[in-house]
């Protein structure tokens, strides 16, 4: 299978996985997991490069700290727990 590439901002690619994430009918195994993996980890090297620091509450919220100090507390999406903590 051949790919091709799309241009997306950085806050449509976040808009794209939102919307993803809020399909009534979203199984992991559907035709655009591979786009969600993709997204997901967009996601996650945009956080890290720009210093976003996440922490799984007990409680199951997740805290979320920019490299400002501003904090966000907040119920996790479905990519933030499944392989929290991975590398």
């Amino acid at each position: 299978m051949s790919a091709i590439a799309i241009r997306l901002s950085y806050f449509e690619s976040g808009v794209l996985l939102a919307l993803l994430e809020q399909a009534d009918q979203w199984k992991p195994n559907e035709p655009l997991h591979n786009l969600y993996k993709q997204l997901v980890s967009i996601k996650k090297q945009i956080e890290e490069e720009i210093g976003v620091k996440k922490e799984l509450l007990s409680d199951g919220r997740i805290r979320i700290t920019d490299n400002a100090g501003n904090i966000i507390i907040r119920p996790p999406a479905k990519w933030e727990t499944e392989g929290y903590g991975e590398t």
